[in-house]
């Protein structure tokens, strides 16, 4: 039987390891605080208050007992907010980059409604309170963390905290439909947003690799570039604005930690993964099956000897939450045997496990990829 790091190492190379990879807890691979605390009590787990990791996904830190439990081969590291989320007097929060969130009535998540560049011009780039990417709390402990991992256990380690970096940011930053018109009508003021938002990924990384390059197997990036049925912005815009600067940090992060590049993008971005695969992008999460143009068989036969697919194992906006248990297997199997022949495949839903899915099909989803995800696959 393999180790879990050489499993992973190995499925990343294209090649067939013992069984596909199991992953949860990194690229939007968690589970929500509602649907974890009720997983634990099923499972009979320790009823410690779980930290979150994203206040507005409400999404958390998974345990681990719970990743032994499910077989996990992967372990993650989270390089630190220095600020973290604070919470305002009216129950409100706001992260470092001063984006405020609110979470509405009856909602399970929070919405961000301040984007604190929505006004911007040119000259307020320099007045703004940028983060420090070279703040030493930032990779606090990470280092003692990383080693411990690496030395005492055989799991894969990701390295996570590079989000939404020279896309989805900005577009916080300055609010979604402002950006995008920034991209058409004021290039000028969205490349020097962007070219800021590089200097401080670079920074950024170059700090974590200091403490933890030696260490790491990945690096999980991410920029949503996709709806449910194309790009958000056309091709052409982002190869022209979006795609060099990505190219510029994914090549920094390959020379100078050695990893692989893991790229977190929703919806469908079938049209882009050329464009992926060219700029070092090694897996893509989270093959998004639902979206347009993102069937799994399609995508293996397309692009699966150059890219590994990190997701795409179950239907998370319908299947999971709504079908039954022995839909989710069946869902399950399906996609192993679309993603898994001839390695490039690690196994976890498309997205976060939201709320009001049941313990019950956690473990129905865990434990069928584990049986079924054999090699040779034989579905």
């Amino acid at each position: 039987m393999m180790k879990p790091r050489e499993r992973i190492i190995g499925t990343l190379e294209h090649k067939e390891p013992d069984r596909v990879p199991i992953d949860m807890g990194s690229s939007v691979t968690s589970i929500h605080l509602e649907a974890y605390i009720r997983l634990k009590k099923y499972l009979g787990i320790n009823k410690a208050k779980p930290r979150i990791l994203d206040i507005m996904q409400q999404i958390v830190k998974i345990d681990e007992p719970v990743l032994q439990r499910f077989s996990v081969d992967t372990r993650h590291l989270h390089l630190k907010p220095v600020t973290g989320w604070k919470l305002l007097p009216n129950g409100d929060y706001v992260d470092e980059w001063g984006i405020k969130y609110k979470k509405p009535p009856n909602s399970h998540y929070y919405d961000m409604y301040e984007h604190p560049l929505a006004n911007a011009t040119l000259e307020d780039l320099d007045k703004y309170n940028w983060p420090d990417p070279d703040d030493p709390r930032r990779v606090e402990g990470l280092k003692e963390e990383a080693e411990s991992i690496y030395n005492n256990t055989d799991y894969a380690i990701v390295l996570s905290g590079f989000s939404e970096c020279l896309f989805g940011l900005p577009s916080w930053l300055r609010g979604h439909a402002q950006f995008y018109m920034d991209l058409l009508i004021d290039k000028k003021f969205a490349t020097a947003l962007l070219d800021r938002l590089l200097e401080y990924e670079i920074r950024l990384a170059r700090n974590a690799f200091k403490a933890v390059g030696k260490y790491i197997q990945i690096v999980r990036v991410s920029d949503d570039l996709g709806t449910e049925q194309g790009p958000i912005i056309s091709p052409s815009l982002y190869r022209e604005i979006i795609k060099p600067r990505q190219k510029k940090l994914y090549q920094f992060i390959k020379e100078h930690s050695g990893a692989k590049l893991l790229l977190h993008s929703c919806g469908s971005v079938y049209e882009l993964i050329p464009d992926f695969i060219e700029i070092g992008v090694d897996a893509l999460n989270p093959i998004q099956v639902s979206a347009r143009n993102m069937d799994t068989k399609k995508l293996k036969q397309e692009f699966g000897d150059k890219i590994t697919f990190w997701g795409g194992g179950c239907d998370t906006q319908k299947v999971l939450p709504f079908g039954t248990i022995d839909e989710v297997k069946q869902e399950v199997k399906r996609r192993i045997k679309d993603l898994a022949p001839g390695g490039g495949f690690v196994f976890t839903p498309v997205h976060n496990i939201q709320y009001d899915v049941s313990p019950e099909k956690i473990c129905a989803l865990y434990d069928t990829a584990l049986q079924f995800g054999k090699y040779p696959i034989s579905l």
